[in-house]
């Protein structure tokens, strides 16, 4: 892992001569391909045959300095002396190693500040021939120092290198094994049947629940049980799941209970209002109805109790929150009944549950584990943290770097798996730029427990996913002692030779650029604050730190395009939030090997031909963006483009579309009606488009479905808006791959749907009627649907029935039906006793 840097340089060296690194592949004049081979080949030799004989040194090394972040007192004796670092202990530190480690560091800074400088250069159409001159010399005078590492390394003998990180593994595993207490499985029922009785059936008034848990036991699992069962969703009103993390922000938890509980009507105009508007909103909101909130991941931020208390009130109705606490600390500010302190001896394995209270609220606490909570306070959770480093360092080195990748990332906030594996592909962590490669990985750290699934979209791929506290402390401290990525709020001094910053909370204090002699690739902004950036502070920005690959300022506001931005030629993701611009600058486009283009809050209505130049582009995310006609006489397209959103029916013309050849994901948003000629016959040639959004912004005009013309590669549609009158089902049934295929908001009109027989839609897995406020009757024909396995109806006020072929389908398995009318209701008990089969959920939860 300390050779990181090493390993990404030969990474890059590989890119640059397969001419995928630069606008430009290398002149063949200039005569450098040779040296850059020259400096590959002997970085690989020192990469992966001299380091290889030091792993065991440099693996004891990264431990050692993770341990120096504990005190010997936090954690049990038995694994303090299993990490074999006592004072006693002969010394593990290599000075011979570490010394030649932190001159290849300062050799990979070097050589790629050279490599950015030369590509730079000639992006920027200096003089080539004087450039190639400049950069030969420097390659040569490169190519003598990795010689001279080489022949320093090959004159070290290792000492530990019977150290193996995987047997080490192993070993911590066998002793948090010894160290757990068996779970009861009958207790675990009997605490189960203790929280849905207290659920339900306990007194009306507001009851909070805090569930602890230690090795062996998943509370947020258990939590789920709850949440997500048919009961318990009857007898609430309205529900929200929200995960809270290392970095406490009450504003962001009021967003996302408000997100959860209302309508998504409301929402829309409430969510960026002032944050004691949203508190009081929310309160005036919920005090009529019978709430359940669950509060995932929560440390000791003892202001919680007293926050919540302003946006939760105690309406004696029965409402519940469970706080699932992963800090047993935040307890210590709660009283037991007989008024002493809480003590962690008297918080038992399995119950029974302890009353506390606070205040005018009424709490319980039910602790579940393979230990009691006085030991877990007393360091064992630490070990938890320690297995996940061991299981980081076990990775290969490609998941490796994607995985350490995510401490740049909020804990346990969600993050989008396309922004994630843009992000992976532009910090060259994916070979060949590879979205499949991408996926494959992020699959892989799903399943060995790093990332956890937050959202799958209708087909079942994943759309959104989380990484726990836990785990972030984890690939915190290794990608820290690794010098992999710097945050200024932990360690104000940034680390020498570190490539990417990454800020929580308060964007605007990086400002002042005091650290403006580092070489940073890469700059994430993730604080919620919504802060307006000077242009003068964003000049100076773009001025210090020219290198960059990623700058992702995020919800920090512009007012126009930044000056200086131009400049950034390396550039490969940006993500810009300015709302008020309309048209896109021409100075854009010398970014040349921008891939991912993020300004989601941006409505584009004119766009500068040049953008038909940017050849390296993959994703454009726009509120709304309008592409120009392609210059006269230009004949190249934007071959890469695989992802637009939103597109502005106006570029729908053959011409443009044409020359968007990869486009596999297009959302179309506008006046559909008045480009209907253009949009209907123009997507056929998009021959890769397998996901379509068409979103009619016009309430002074219909979509004629019939004639469009659509790819037969179309995997998923949706439409928005499009107030057709004609039934769609017949057209829709002929596409041969579709297998999502979602009519919403007002999508269609009319009062009868009907699905032809056997052969209409041959591939339909999901299907969503949504806002089809008037349909009363539906028919199928045998043989319709055949693969259906989800059913959305929302709502069903005046459908009287479902056809009776949809029973027979035998791979249906969920049917969501919102507001059904008595006589459906009663057609739906037939299927109470085949909950083997049909998960059947009707809303709201009370009808």
């Amino acid at each position: 892992m300390l050779d990181v840097h090493l390993q990404l340089f030969c990474e890059r060296l590989k890119r640059v001569l397969a001419g995928e690194e630069g606008a430009l592949p290398l002149p063949d004049s200039t005569n450098l391909t040779p040296l850059f081979q020259n400096l590959l080949t002997e970085s690989e030799i020192i990469a992966t045959t001299l380091l290889g004989n030091y792993e065991g040194d440099m693996a004891r090394h990264l431990i050692q300095l993770i341990a120096d972040e504990f005190n010997e007192d936090e954690m049990p004796s038995p694994f303090w002396q299993f990490l074999d670092i006592e004072e006693s202990d002969e010394d593990v530190e290599r000075p011979d190693i570490l010394e030649i480690l932190e001159d290849i560091n300062y050799f990979v800074h070097e050589s790629e500040e050279a490599i950015d400088t030369f590509f730079i250069n000639i992006m920027q159409q200096q003089n080539s021939e004087s450039e190639s001159t400049t950069c030969k010399a420097l390659l040569i005078g490169l190519h003598g120092k990795i010689i001279a590492i080489r022949n320093q390394m090959q004159q070290l003998s290792p000492r530990y290198n019977d150290f193996d990180i995987s047997e080490q593994s192993d070993k911590l595993i066998r002793l948090l094994i010894e160290r757990q207490h068996k779970l009861d499985i009958k207790e675990f029922e009997r605490g189960r049947e203790e929280l849905f009785d207290l659920l339900i059936e306990g007194h009306p008034r507001l009851a909070v629940v805090a569930i602890l848990d230690s090795s062996g036991f998943d509370k947020t699992a258990f939590a789920a049980d709850a949440y997500n069962n048919n009961h318990v969703k009857f007898y609430f009103d309205c529900h929200a799941w929200v995960r809270v993390s290392l970095l406490y922000d009450f504003g962001r938890i009021v967003d996302d209970i408000i997100k959860s509980v209302m309508p998504p009507s409301r929402v829309s105009v409430i969510i960026g209002e002032d944050y004691q508007l949203k508190k009081s909103v929310l309160r005036d909101y919920v005090t009529n109805k019978k709430y359940f909130i669950v509060l995932d991941d929560v440390f000791d931020e003892r202001e919680i109790w007293d926050d919540l208390q302003e946006v939760l009130p105690d309406n004696q109705n029965g409402s519940r929150v469970l706080i699932l606490v992963t800090d047993p600390d935040l307890l210590s500010s709660l009283d037991m009944e007989n008024g002493e302190k809480i003590r962690p001896d008297s918080v038992l394995i399995g119950g029974p549950m302890i009353r506390l209270k606070h205040e005018s609220w009424q709490f319980f606490i039910l602790h579940y584990g393979s230990m009691p909570l006085e030991n877990y306070v007393q360091g064992e959770a630490i070990l938890t943290v320690w297995r996940q480093i061991y299981s980081v360092m076990e990775l290969p080195f490609h998941l490796k770097v994607c995985c350490i990748y995510l401490c740049v990332f909020r804990p346990s906030i969600e993050i989008s798996t396309r922004q994630l594996c843009q992000l992976w592909i532009a910090e060259g962590f994916i070979p060949y730029n590879s979205e499949e490669t991408a996926e494959y990985y992020l699959k892989e750290l799903i399943h060995r427990g790093f990332i956890q699934v937050s959202k799958r979209r209708a087909g079942g791929t994943i759309k959104a996913c989380y990484v726990s506290s836990f785990v972030y402390t984890s690939l915190l401290f290794v990608a820290e002692k690794t010098v992999f990525a710097w945050s200024p709020e932990r360690e104000e001094e940034p680390m020498a030779n570190v490539k990417r910053c990454f800020i929580m909370k308060d964007l605007i204090e990086f400002f002042p650029l005091e650290h403006s002699d580092i070489y940073l690739q890469s700059f994430l902004n993730h604080s919620t604050e919504n802060d307006h950036l000077a242009l003068i502070d964003c000049e100076n920005f773009c001025k210090k730190f020219e290198h960059l690959r990623v700058l992702n300022w995020g919800s920090a506001v512009l007012d126009q395009f930044p000056p200086g931005l131009e400049n950034l030629f390396l550039l490969k993701y940006l993500q810009l939030n300015i709302p008020s611009l309309k048209c896109l600058p021409s100075l854009l486009c010398t970014l040349l090997n921008l891939q991912t283009l993020e300004m989601p809050s941006s409505y584009i209505d004119q766009s500068p031909e040049d953008i038909w130049m940017m050849q390296k582009l993959m994703h454009l995310n726009f509120g709304c963006i309008t592409l120009p006609a392609p210059p006269k006489n230009y004949f190249s397209s934007l071959k890469n483009l695989i992802f637009i959103s939103a597109l502005h029916p106006s570029s729908c013309t053959p011409d443009i579309l044409g020359r968007l050849p990869s486009v596999q994901t297009l959302r179309i948003s506008g006046n559909l009606s008045c480009y209907h000629s253009g949009v209907s016959k123009s997507l056929c040639e998009l021959h890769k488009l397998e996901c379509l959004k068409l979103v009619n912004e016009s309430k002074l005009s219909r979509m004629v479905l019939s004639e469009y013309q659509f790819p037969p590669s179309l995997i998923q549609l949706s439409l928005s808006n499009t107030e057709l009158m004609e039934d769609p089902m017949p057209m829709l049934e002929r596409l041969p791959r579709l297998q999502v295929l979602k009519l919403k908001r007002n999508s269609y009109l009319g009062r009868k749907l009907a699905c032809a027989g056997s052969g209409g839609f041959p591939e339909l897995k999901v299907l969503h009627l949504k806002s089809m406020y008037w349909l009363d009757e539906w028919t199928m024909g045998a043989g319709a649907l055949p693969k259906l396995e989800s059913l959305i109806v929302n709502p069903c006020a005046y459908l009287r029935k479902l056809p009776e072929e949809l029973w027979c389908i035998k791979s249906l398995r969920k049917l969501d039906l919102h507001w059904p009318q008595t006589e459906l209701r009663q057609r739906l008990r037939t299927f109470e006793d085949m909950e083997w089969r049909y998960d059947i959920q009707l809303y709201p939860s009370g009808i």
